[in-house]
């Protein structure tokens, strides 16, 4: 693919809104795996990015409307070095990134209930921002296109 080409696939952006239910997870999923291929993400960088945002979805359709059934918009783009997910959402103001990270080494009985989710969402991207627009919660997800090399121990007898 030539360099103009590759300039302009990265430039393209789309986006899809839907209410936010469940039943509407399937769509979400299918719209993240179409942007990952594109992106030419590893399988297990799909992976990950698919189930952070699965995890910031579901969270949205459980607590960002309490009273009505609300939009979701998710918009996708590409960069040099990154895939970049925005996800949008009119609902109850809340920052992912203010919530304390959960005390994983206590007892599971001892254990707050909440944040697991969310930190493993931060554990599974690259990058993760919030900011409040107007009236909307905006939920930005960031996963590298760059291949990571993993290196191996070599054992010498």
């Amino acid at each position: 693919m030539d360099s103009l080409a590759r300039e302009k696939m990265e430039n393209q952006a789309s986006s899809i809104t839907l209410e936010a239910s469940l039943e509407n997870l399937k769509a979400v999923n299918s719209f993240i795996c179409k942007w990952a291929k594109r992106a030419n993400l590893s399988p297990r960088s799909e992976n990950n990015l698919l189930l952070a945002v699965e995890e910031v979805y579901v969270n949205i359709v459980k607590y960002a409307y309490p009273e009505s059934l609300g939009k979701v918009t998710i918009c996708c783009r590409m960069d040099k070095n990154s895939l970049i997910s925005k996800i949008k959402d009119a609902g109850i103001p809340f920052n992912p990134l203010e919530v304390p990270e959960p005390r994983l080494v206590s007892r599971l009985e001892e254990r707050k209930e909440g944040g697991l989710g969310l930190f493993l969402m931060q554990k599974l991207v690259d990058n993760v921002g919030y900011e409040r627009e107007g009236n909307y919660n905006v939920l930005t997800l960031v996963k590298s296109r760059k291949k990571k090399i993993k290196r191996r121990e070599s054992k010498d007898n």
